[in-house]
């Protein structure tokens, strides 16, 4: 009879991480749990906010319908790891609630990419196709994107302003 130990860690060894995390810079974000993830993003745009100087207010709770208000402007932000195909899984989009815009933020093993649209421009399925994460359910939505799809991070400031600008406009 095998340890349950022993026997757990040979299962989890068949489902290893894809080599391009292995020693990647940002690698032990893929040790944090989905909700930590979420929080690492929401934490790495107000930082990166307040190095470029955009004005930046935090939802006042968790049960905030928006996560950021950026520039004036509520956004929902959704942050995802790079998977094995090089794309990202923002889930839990929802339509539904009170907010402006989506910002998205990947973490590639070596980079932090991210884009952001309008939340009508989402809702039309302008900025990718939406996938129901609940089977018969409009709720909450999945939007995935290609590691050639998202804008360097160094892009921030460019595509935030127009953003806000698009809104006031």
């Amino acid at each position: 009879m095998h340890d349950p130990i022993d026997l757990m860690e040979g299962i989890i060894l068949r489902y290893k991480h894809a080599g391009k995390w292995v020693d990647a810079p940002l690698s032990r974000v893929k040790l944090l749990s989905n909700s930590h993830v979420g929080k690492v993003g929401q934490d790495f745009v107000q930082e990166w906010c307040a190095e470029l100087g955009l004005e930046w207010g935090g939802a006042p709770s968790e049960q905030h319908p928006w996560d950021a208000r950026i520039g004036g402007v509520t956004f929902e932000v959704k942050t995802a790891t790079e998977d094995v195909r090089g794309a990202f899984q923002f889930n839990h989009i929802r339509l539904h609630r009170d907010y402006q815009a989506v910002l998205c933020l990947g973490i590639a093993p070596d980079a932090v990419l991210f884009h952001c649209w309008r939340k009508g421009y989402v809702a039309e399925g302008r900025a990718g196709n939406l996938v129901t994460m609940d089977q018969g359910s409009s709720a909450t939505w999945k939007l995935t994107k290609k590691k050639q799809d998202l804008l360097p991070i160094d892009q921030f400031l460019t595509r935030i302003n127009a953003v806000v600008s698009e809104i006031w406009s």
